[in-house]
């Protein structure tokens, strides 16, 4: 068999024009657009890994202002728990000065009152012991309370003690006041005599002493003579029955 090498030829040149137009017009225009649409696919994953940068960025600030706003929660929790134990402790330290103060006030009224009671009792009991002291006095010696005192204070102006005898003795030598005898009534004449009379005895007194009444002097007698006295009156019991009373009033 004989082979037509321009029929040969022939085809070769024909395989290699269709295979240079099918480059031409056929497998470039497909490689332009494949290379297109991967520079497409490139783009948007390009933009897809953006956006996903951008998405993770939204979600880092949201739970970075999540973690803020938790935070801010606790510490307004904390700071209003703080501000609430302040203002417990604050009332709490005005209701004890309110009780204090209140304390203060009923205690201020609770001695004012005792005080005004002590009084009031003490100026009954004064009345009441020298209308007791009267009667008994009266009734068991047969004679005034008046005539009872000078008695007794005469009786104390001759048993003093030998330096408070000594000491009246020098102020009346040293002294040009006259001797004063202060009693809580009125002394009669013979019961001024019978007074200057035990003063003669104890002192030889120069001059007749001075007799001064004076109401504030509870029922007692007092010779006084230049920073030196001798006092007897019911005062001293007086005030002993009163510091008991009120010592019994503090025990209650």
């Amino acid at each position: 068999m004989l082979i037509n090498w321009f029929t040969v030829v022939a085809q070769i040149v024909n395989f290699l024009i269709l295979v240079a137009l099918l480059r031409w017009f056929l497998y470039q225009p497909i490689l332009q657009v494949m290379q297109k649409r991967q520079n497409r696919l490139e783009q948007q994953w390009q933009e897809v890994e953006i956006t996903q940068k951008e998405a993770q960025k939204t979600i880092d600030h949201y739970h970075q202002k999540q973690e803020d706003l938790e935070q801010q929660r606790q510490d307004f929790l904390a700071q209003a728990r703080a501000d609430a134990e302040q203002e417990r402790k604050q009332l709490l330290t005005e209701a004890r000065q309110d009780i204090a103060a209140q304390r203060h006030t009923w205690q201020e009224s609770w001695y004012q009152e005792k005080a005004t009671f002590l009084r009031t009792l003490r100026q009954q009991i004064i009345q009441q012991t020298l209308n007791i002291a009267r009667q008994a006095v009266a009734s068991l010696a047969n004679a005034p309370l008046e005539q009872q005192m000078i008695r007794v204070f005469c009786d104390r102006l001759t048993q003093l003690e030998t330096e408070k005898h000594d000491a009246i003795g020098r102020a009346l030598a040293q002294s040009d006041q006259p001797l004063q005898i202060i009693s809580h009534f009125d002394i009669p004449a013979d019961l001024r005599h019978q007074l200057i009379d035990t003063l003669q005895a104890q002192w030889a007194i120069a001059q007749s002493p001075q007799f001064v009444t004076d109401r504030q002097l509870m029922c007692g007698i007092q010779l006084k003579l230049a920073g030196q006295e001798v006092c007897w009156n019911l005062d001293t019991y007086l005030k002993n029955l009163e510091q008991r009373l009120t010592d019994a009033m503090n025990q209650s």
